[in-house]
């Protein structure tokens, strides 16, 4: 009876530590999307399969945070909380989030084979992601990455894109290849600049207006793709730049600024607002809600106020305004 009674007080015990270890609260910005319930049953699975690579210390805020020593320091939960929301069929989700580890530790491989220290090996895996500054901060901050900043309110992080997974370059390995970082950008951007790209030109009637947009899109690499338009895409730059909506990772609206038709991208603002703020809030990716006014490879965010009868109020950049009104 001793032992059973031992046995049965030692399974409490190591209950309820594993259970001081775990924190099954949901990541700010996803109470909406998910239930407690269905947050633990990911979070329950996504330990199950880490377990048996590595050892885990805890799990906090979307974040298993893996103890020292080990090839690894933290696995985030983030992105596949996303993929098991848009999978209305829970019963699927093991199978999901499965796969996406399996993902991720193939990808972890495929760098261990790779010699990180050798810049020229390693230029070929170099990309670009764009992230609100909010889900960078979210996730640990910038000190560990490279990052810069091309459109107000976000970072542009320096990635590798390995088969299977996009995975921040560490700044460790930054600094062993002894770089510059805008030269090291600058490599990812050519990588990127080489995607397969869909462009569509299409006119709409905005109030009387006809007005031209083109929209690029490539779930992985159209918003990236947009940071470099003077170079990959100089069709789809005016005289006077152009306007750049970028809501997630996989679209981008563009309106061109010319000198014949100067004030065209207010329309262009006006009337697809309701459609990039409904992108940016709907993907799982978003990046940010703004329009920005892309002039000589810059980005400019461009002030967009509601007044209290609901009409939106488009303030151009002092720069734009300048050229508009021939002053510059």
């Amino acid at each position: 009876m001793r032992v059973v009674i031992c046995f049965v007080f030692l399974a409490i015990f190591q209950m309820s530590s594993f259970g001081q270890e775990i924190n099954y609260s949901i990541p700010e910005g996803y109470g909406k999307d998910i239930s407690k319930e269905d947050y633990k049953k990911i979070v329950d699975l996504s330990v199950a399969i880490i377990s048996k690579r590595y050892k885990i210390d805890f799990v906090k805020e979307g974040t298993v945070r893996l103890k020292g020593g080990q090839d690894l320091q933290d696995v985030n939960l983030h992105n596949l909380i996303g993929k098991c929301v848009r999978v209305a069929d829970k019963s699927q989700w093991e199978k999901v989030i499965q796969e996406h580890f399996d993902s991720v530790f193939s990808s972890i491989d495929e760098q261990k084979a790779m010699d990180i220290e050798n810049f020229e090996s390693m230029k070929k895996y170099l990309s670009i992601r764009i992230y609100p500054k909010e889900t960078v901060i979210q996730r640990g901050g910038i000190g560990s990455l490279v990052a810069k900043t091309d459109l107000e309110g976000t970072y542009t992080l320096l990635m590798f894109d390995l088969p299977g997974a996009f995975t921040p370059v560490q700044r460790e390995i930054f600094e062993l290849w002894k770089k510059d970082s805008t030269e090291v950008f600058q490599f990812a951007q050519q990588n990127i600049n080489k995607q397969p790209i869909q462009k569509r030109m299409q006119k709409f009637d905005f109030d009387g207006a006809s007005v031209e947009i083109a929209f690029l899109g490539n779930e992985d690499y159209a918003a990236s793709y947009a940071l470099d338009l003077m170079n990959n895409s100089p069709e789809l730059v005016g005289e006077w730049g152009s306007v750049v909506a970028l809501p997630n990772k996989g679209l981008v609206d563009i309106c061109k600024i010319s000198k014949d038709k100067p004030v065209e991208f207010v329309k262009f603002i006006q009337n697809t607002k309701p459609l990039i703020d409904k992108s940016y809030r709907e993907h799982p990716q978003p990046i940010t809600d703004q329009y920005f006014w892309y002039y000589k490879g810059k980005f400019t965010r461009i002030n967009v106020l509601t007044d209290a009868k609901g009409n939106l109020n488009v303030i151009s950049p002092f720069g734009l305004t300048e050229l508009i009104t021939g002053k510059k």
